[in-house]
This record gives C-alpha cells, sequence and structure tokens, in this order.
C-alpha cells in the first residue's frame, strides 16, 4: 500500500529510473513485489536480517548514535541508507538496483512505525503483552506491526486512493524539512514515548487504543510514503532541460 501510494508522488527523474529498471509495466512491477518482501524476509533463511526491522533507543537518548543505536552497521536506519547507496552506485547491477529500490520501501515502512524504533529494554514492544476481550496475551509488537493494519479490513489499492486524498490536507511539506533518515528514526522514536507506549498502561488491548494506533498508524504510512518519495526524488533528480522547460 505504501509503495501504491508513494509513486504518484515521484518526479519524473525518479520516475524514468524506475521504469528503466522494471520496464514500461514499471508501476505494477514494483508495487507487487513490494508486497513480497516482507514474506521473503521471514523466510527461516533471512532470520538473520531482522535486526535491520529495527531501531532502539534508550529512555534518555538525545538522538541517533550509530554505534549505540546501529551496533554492527545493523538497524533500519542502515539497511534504508545501504540501499539508498545501491541505488545511486554505478557498481551495482540493476538487478541489485531493482532488489535495493524494494529494500528501501520496506525499511522506511518498518523506520515509520513507532515501536520498531522504541525501546531497547523491551526490545520495540515484542516483551510487553496487553489483555485483550478475552483475558487473552496479545503481544504489544503485533498489534503495531500486523493487527491495526489486518483491522482496517480495506484492499490496499483503495486505501492507498483514500490517504493519498487526505495528505492534500495536510502540511506535507513539514515532513521533509530534514531527509536525515537517523532524525526520522528518532522523531518515531519520541512519536512511540508519547503516544504508544502510554496506551500500554492499562495492560488492556481495547477499543481506544485501537482506534487511536490506527489513526496514528495512518499518519505513519503517510510519512513514510511521503519521505521515501522526497529520497528517490532527491536521488534522481529531473533533467536540467525539463526542469527549464517547466
Amino acid at each position: 500500500m505504501v509503495a501504491q501510494l508513494t509513486m504518484p508522488m515521484l518526479t519524473e527523474g525518479a520516475r524514468a529510473e524506475i521504469k528503466r529498471l522494471y520496464g514500461d509495466d514499471w508501476l505494477r512491477e514494483v508495487v507487487s513485489r513490494a508486497a513480497m518482501v516482507q514474506t521473503e524476509l521471514n523466510r527461516p533463511k533471512n532470520q538473520y536480517q531482522q535486526p535491520l526491522q529495527v531501531t532502539l533507543f534508550g529512555p534518555d537518548d538525545k538522538g541517533f548514535d550509530a554505534e549505540k543505536h546501529c551496533p554492527k552497521n545493523a538497524c533500519s536506519v542502515a539497511a534504508i541508507l545501504e540501499s539508498r547507496q545501491v541505488l545511486m552506485s554505478s557498481g551495482f547491477s540493476d538487478a541489485d538496483k531493482r532488489q535495493a529500490l524494494l529494500y528501501l520501501m520496506h525499511y522506511m515502512v518498518q523506520l515509520h512505525i513507532p515501536l520498531n524504533c522504541g525501546l531497547i529494554r523491551d526490545q520495540g514492544g515484542q516483551k510487553i503483552y496487553l489483555k485483550d476481550d478475552a483475558l487473552q496475551p496479545v503481544n504489544f509488537s503485533w498489534i503495531w506491526n500486523h493487527d491495526l493494519y489486518r483491522r482496517e479490513n480495506k484492499r490496499w489499492f483503495t486505501y492507498a486512493q483514500e490517504l493519498y486524498r487526505d495528505m492534500a490536507k495536510l502540511d506535507t511539506q513539514a515532513w521533509t524539512k530534514t531527509l536525515s533518515v537517523a532524525d526520522w528514526a528518532f522523531e518515531s522514536y519520541t512519536i512511540a514515548l508519547q503516544e504508544v507506549y502510554p496506551e500500554a498502561v492499562e495492560g488492556r488491548y481495547s477499543a481506544s487504543l485501537i482506534k487511536k494506533g490506527q489513526k496514528l498508524m495512518e499518519q505513519q504510512l503517510m510519512k513514510a510514503a511521503f519521505r521515501t518519495a522526497a529520497l528517490l526524488n532527491d536521488m534522481f533528480p529531473e533533467p536540467e532541460e525539463e526542469k527549464s522547460m517547466n
């Protein structure tokens, strides 16, 4: 869905590069392949990549520190920056670049799921359990990574169109005052502390949590799409002759 939402916001330079990589049917190809990335990463052979899903912080941290928050270069910030480097470097094949584009979009989503930039001590909510209406334990990370999306019960194409219309009402330019991926990760951490963790205090997976969570989730998905487009547009600017014509 985020891939679908990202594509209309690309400038001609970014569109041209993606078309070069994927062919004339590039939009369909990118969106369909993006949907398979999480399934592929969940395969047992790829479990070593799980640390790339998160960038975790301590409760008193004041910003991103690569040595502390990205040990051995294994975090979502590093995954995005590495994907960006592959896309921009002539030293990689087009096959590498196609994979890097999908990874960049995937890890940008992960970066904007607040708990995936949550606290080290609970592994981004993985060690926190709430009780549902049947008093059964529900993992807090699972709620934010899976269940809030499932409860939307919408076709992803339709959902992307709805969010695209909603974005027209928002100050989206404020989302790209910085293009620093590390700053975006720290912003997600701040949101997690201020808006997500407090909802777990009562220990219940309540209707209130679901309502607030879905609203925040939508905002973060829109940010992920808008910022992904901003990164790609920055990487692949419009040719100078097209700029002058415009």
